[in-house]
């Protein structure tokens, strides 16, 4: 599948996101388990997350979706997404995730990115004083 992200942003994380997910396919949860995964880059409406081995007899199903919860700065988000690619990638996957339209969820990782990118620049000029 081709994909173009036409988006004003993606934010790209030097050390990844710790986030937790549950695989639903055809809407459906798939198991009551909770995996843990890691999120490489985020935007409001979509990121890139690398799931471990659990993920692969999924890749496959016609509708496979994942609730994904995490945390950027200080709230826990939690936003359902749909899973459009994915690729091979050490002991797990790479996957491209797009989220569900929620407005809500889309100001609230828009507001919580601005938080902790303020903080990591005030970081970085106290490292550098």
């Amino acid at each position: 599948m081709n994909f173009r992200r036409k988006e004003g942003f993606r934010f790209v994380f030097n050390d990844p996101i710790e986030a937790n997910f549950k695989i639903y396919i055809n809407g459906q949860p798939a198991s009551a388990d909770k995996y843990n995964g890691k999120i490489l880059d985020i935007s409001p409406r979509g990121m890139k997350m690398f799931c471990g081995p659990e993920i692969g007899e999924y890749l496959r199903s016609t509708t496979l979706q994942v609730e994904v919860q995490f945390v950027l700065d200080v709230t826990t988000i939690r936003a359902l997404g749909d899973v459009v690619w994915s690729k091979p990638l050490g002991s797990g996957f790479q996957c491209g995730i797009i989220l569900a339209a929620q407005e809500d969820i889309d100001d609230l990782i828009i507001d919580e990115m601005k938080r902790r990118r303020k903080k990591e620049v005030l970081q970085s000029k106290h490292k550098k004083s």
